[in-house]
Formats: structure tokens, sequence, C-alpha cells
């Protein structure tokens, strides 16, 4: 979801409580750096505290994409279908070189 309550800008985050607190008062943000000041100290607790509910979980466009896996076994999976598909991907390089 894009949000200002953190920053004052909007950006592309995972929903938390935070954000979804926030949500009915976005029109009323400050632009940053204000609100990027006023939520500083909040931002910085809840790392120390590790509650992700009150950080700011920035995530690209391809987020949804990302698969619920331990990263160990995520890089297993990429390196196996990179193994798969880099014959056809070299073989189609060669051809329009």
């Amino acid at each position: 979801m894009t949000t200002r309550a953190f920053s004052g800008k909007y950006a592309r985050g995972i929903v938390n409580e935070f954000m979804e607190q926030m949500r009915p008062f976005e029109p009323e943000i400050p632009a940053y750096p204000i609100q990027n000041a006023l939520t500083s100290d909040i931002r910085q607790a809840a790392v120390k505290q590790d509650r992700m509910e009150f950080m700011s979980l920035w995530a690209g466009q391809g987020a949804p994409m990302s698969r619920p896996l331990p990263a160990a076994e995520l890089t297993k999976v990429l390196a196996d279908e990179l193994r798969s598909v880099l014959p056809n991907i070299l073989r189609i390089r060669a051809t329009h070189q």
C-alpha cells in the first residue's frame, strides 16, 4: 500500500498497524520533512523493540510476487530455476548477436 504516514512522502510499504491507524488522517498528514521528524522517535523505538507494527516496512511493487520461503530454500529454488532456463537464454542471446 502507498502511504504518507511515516515520512510525509508517498512510499509503498507492507501494511501494518501504524499505516492502518493513520489511514483516516492521510489528508491531514504534514509534508516531508515534518512528518518524517514527527515519526522518527516512533520508528526508532519500534526497531529497538522489534515491533514491526510501528516500523516503516518499505517494499517495492514486486513485493506481492515474493515467495514465503526461508532464505536458504529460496536461494536454492532460484538457482535451480536459473539453471533450467539458462541454456535457452544463452541460445537466444547467441542468435541475436
